[in-house]
C-alpha cells in the first residue's frame, strides 16, 4: 500500500526532488548566461582594440557557455561564417554558421545594427534572398528608417528587382525628400526596366522644380544622348550653358566638348575645350585631365598639332610655375618628338619639386630617346644628391644609358649599387640567395629585380663574360620565367657563338625562343632570334619563313645595325637553302649598312 500511495503522490506532484532540480537548473542557466555575457563583453573589448583573433575566440567561448545567449550567438556565427577555410566554407558548415547567427535575429528581429550587419554579410556571400528577408523584416519593425530603406534599395537592385527597388525608393523620397543624387538613382532604375518615358518625366519635373540649376538640364542631356537623341541632348546642354555667369560653366562645356567629339565635329570640340580651360569653376586638376585627354587623343590620331599647341598655351599661361603643368608640357613635347623642349620643362619642374619621382624617370627616359647618355647619367648623379632614396628604376635607366653608350662596365657598376642598396646578400656573379631574398622581395620591387638581372646578363655578355651572363639570365628567369625579353636575349646569345653549340644548349635556346615568340608573336626582334635558332638547328625552310615574317613586320622601323644583322641572317639562311644569288643580295644590303664588317666582306668574296 505504501508504494501505491507513493506512486499517487508522484503522479500528482512529480518526483519529490523535482522542485529542487528546477532550482538547480535555473541556477545553472543563470551561471551559464553570466559566463557567456562575461566572454561576450571581453570579446567586444578586444574587437574595439583591433584584436580580432582574440575577440573571435572569446565570442566562441560565449556561445559554448550558453548557446541561447543571442548576442554571443550572432557574433560567433558571423565570425565562424567568415573563417577563410575550405572546411568552414562547405554548404553544411556555412548553413550551421547562419543558423547560429540567426538565433539573435529570431529573438531581436527589429534590432537595427546587428541585423544590418548580418544582411550585409549575407549579401557579400551571395545569399541575396536571406539578405532581403532580413531587411524586409527590419523595415516592418522600423518603418520610416532611411538606413534600412537605402540598404533595401541596394539589395533589390543587386537582385535586379527594379520595381521593388522603386517602391522602396519612393518611401525614402517621402521621408528625406528628393535631390539631384536621388534623381540620378531613380532614373537609373527606370532606364533599367525600360521605362524611359517616366525617366524623362522625372527629369523634366526636376527642371521645373529647380529652373536655375543647370545640373538637371545637363543630366537630361545625358539621358537623351544615352537614348541616341543627340539633337535633344544638345538643346538641353545649350540651355544649361546659358544659366552660368560669364567665365563659368566649365562642367557643361566639358560635356559639350565630349558631345562634339562623338559627333566628329572637331571645330566645336576644340572651341569647347578652349572655353572650358578659361573658366573659373574648374580647378587645375580638372583642366589638366581635360587637356591630357585632348592631347593624347590628338597625338594618337595624328591630327594637326597646331590645334593642341594653341590649347596648351592657354593652360601654360594660367599655371606657368605649376610642376604638374610642366610635367604635362614635357610629355606633350616628347609625344611630338621634341625631347629638347621636353627636358627644358622637366628641369624647371624639378627645380620646383625635386621629390616627384616621375619627373626624374621622365627626364632619364627622354635623354635615352635623345641619345644623350651623358645627360641621363647626370640626372642620376643629381638624384643621388637630392633624393633620400634613389628608386631602383633610376638605377636601371642609368645602366641602360651605359649599355646604349657601349659602356657595359659602367652599367654593371650601377646594377651592383642598386643590388647592394635594395637586396643585401645578393651578388651579380652568383645564383640567387633565396633565403636572403625573402626579407627584401615584394610585389612592388619584384619586376625591378627581374629587369636588373636581365640587364646584367646583357652587360656581362657585352664584356664577353658568358659564364656570368648566363648566371644573371638564370636569376632573371627564376623570378619570372615568362619574361620575353630575357628569354629572347638568352636564347640568342646561346646560339650566337662561333663554335657549334651542343645539343643540350640548342634545345634550351629552342625552347626559350619559342616561348618568347609565343608571348609576343609580332615582335620582329624575337622572330629574328627564332629564325636564327632554327638555322642553328638545321631547320632552314622554317627559318626562312620566320625571317621573312620578321622583315615584313620590321619594315622601316629598324636601326641600321639591326637591319644589317637581319639581312646578314637572311643571307645565311638562303645560302644554306642553295639560293646563292639571293643570299649575296641580302649580304650586300647588310654590307651597305655596315661596311666595316670583315665577315660580310669575306662572304661576298
Amino acid at each position: 500500500m505504501a508504494i501505491v500511495a507513493l506512486l499517487g503522490v508522484i503522479v500528482i506532484f512529480g518526483t519529490p526532488v523535482s522542485a529542487g532540480g528546477r532550482n538547480a537548473a535555473g541556477r545553472a542557466q543563470k551561471a551559464a548566461r553570466a559566463k557567456a555575457r562575461h566572454f561576450y563583453l571581453l570579446g567586444a573589448q578586444h574587437m574595439a582594440t583591433g584584436d580580432n583573433a582574440e575577440a573571435a575566440d572569446l565570442f566562441r567561448r560565449a556561445y559554448e557557455s550558453d548557446s541561447t545567449y543571442a548576442d554571443g550567438a550572432l557574433e560567433f556565427g558571423l565570425r565562424r561564417w567568415g573563417v577563410p577555410s575550405d572546411t568552414m566554407k562547405t554548404p553544411s558548415e556555412s548553413g550551421e554558421s547562419k543558423r547560429i547567427a540567426r538565433k539573435f535575429l529570431a529573438q531581436y528581429p527589429g534590432d537595427l545594427f546587428p541585423n544590418l550587419l548580418y544582411s550585409s554579410m549575407m549579401e557579400q556571400a551571395g545569399d541575396m534572398d536571406e539578405a532581403i528577408t532580413v531587411l524586409e523584416t527590419l523595415d516592418r519593425h522600423n518603418p520610416g528608417n532611411t538606413s534600412v530603406l537605402q540598404s533595401l534599395v541596394s539589395a533589390y537592385l543587386d537582385n535586379r528587382r527594379f520595381e521593388d527597388a522603386l517602391d522602396a525608393y519612393a518611401q525614402y523620397e517621402r521621408i528625406e525628400g528628393s535631390d539631384f543624387e536621388t534623381l540620378v538613382r531613380k532614373v537609373g532604375m527606370l532606364v533599367a526596366i525600360g521605362d524611359t518615358a517616366r525617366a524623362y518625366e522625372e527629369s523634366r519635373s526636376k527642371i521645373r522644380e529647380y529652373p536655375v540649376d543647370p545640373q538637371y538640364r545637363m543630366f537630361l542631356a545625358q539621358l537623351y544622348n544615352f537614348d541616341a537623341k543627340p539633337d535633344s541632348a544638345l538643346k538641353y546642354m545649350v540651355e544649361a550653358e546659358k544659366l552660368y555667369e560669364s567665365g563659368f560653366g566649365g562642367p557643361v562645356k566639358i560635356q559639350m566638348a565630349d558631345y562634339y567629339r562623338q559627333q566628329g565635329d572637331s571645330v566645336n570640340y576644340d572651341a569647347k575645350v578652349y572655353e572650358a580651360l578659361l573658366t573659373e569653376d574648374l580647378d587645375f586638376d580638372a583642366k589638366r585631365e581635360l587637356l591630357t585627354y585632348y592631347l593624347g587623343d590628338m597625338v594618337r590620331m595624328k591630327n594637326d598639332q597646331s590645334r593642341g599647341d594653341r590649347l596648351f598655351e592657354v593652360l601654360r599661361n594660367q599655371y606657368p610655375h605649376e610642376p604638374a603643368m610642366l610635367g604635362l608640357s614635357a610629355r606633350y613635347y616628347a609625344a611630338k618628338g621634341d625631347f629638347k623642349s621636353a627636358l627644358e620643362d622637366i628641369d624647371y619642374a624639378l627645380d620646383q619639386n625635386h621629390t616627384d619621382l616621375d619627373l626624374w624617370e621622365q627626364a632619364m627616359l627622354f635623354c635615352l630617346m635623345e641619345d644623350d647618355y651623358d645627360r641621363a647619367r647626370g640626372y642620376m648623379a643629381r638624384a643621388k644628391e637630392l633624393l633620400p632614396e634613389v628608386p631602383m628604376r633610376l638605377y636601371s635607366l642609368a645602366a641602360s644609358a651605359c649599355m646604349m653608350d657601349d659602356k657595359p662596365d659602367d652599367a654593371l657598376g650601377y646594377l651592383r649599387e642598386s643590388l647592394a642598396t635594395y637586396f643585401p646578400g645578393q651578388d651579380l656573379e652568383k645564383p640567387l640567395d633565396q633565403k636572403a631574398l625573402r626579407d627584401y622581395l615584394t610585389t612592388r620591387n619584384f619586376q625591378d629585380l627581374t629587369s636588373l638581372y636581365s640587364t646584367a646578363g646583357d652587360a656581362y655578355y657585352a664584356i664577353e663574360d658568358r659564364k656570368h651572363a648566363y648566371v644573371n639570365y638564370d636569376n632573371s628567369l627564376f623570378l619570372d620565367d615568362s619574361n620575353p625579353l630575357t628569354l629572347n636575349n638568352y636564347a640568342y646569345y646561346l646560339v650566337k657563338t662561333d663554335d657549334d653549340p651542343d645539343p643540350e644548349t640548342l634545345a634550351k635556346a629552342d625552347e626559350m625562343s619559342e616561348r618568347a615568340v609565343a608571348i609576343a608573336p609580332d615582335n620582329p626582334t624575337y622572330l629574328d632570334t627564332r629564325a636564327w635558332v632554327l638555322y642553328r638547328l638545321g631547320q632552314y625552310e622554317a627559318a626562312r619563313d620566320v625571317m621573312m615574317r620578321a622583315l615584313e613586320l620590321a619594315a622601316d622601323r629598324l636601326t641600321e645595325p639591326e637591319a644589317a644583322e637581319y639581312f646578314n641572317h637572311y643571307g645565311d639562311i638562303l645560302e644554306k637553302l642553295g639560293e646563292a644569288p639571293q643570299a649575296r643580295e641580302q649580304w650586300r644590303k647588310a654590307l651597305e649598312l655596315n661596311p666595316d664588317d670583315k665577315e660580310l666582306q669575306k662572304k661576298l668574296k
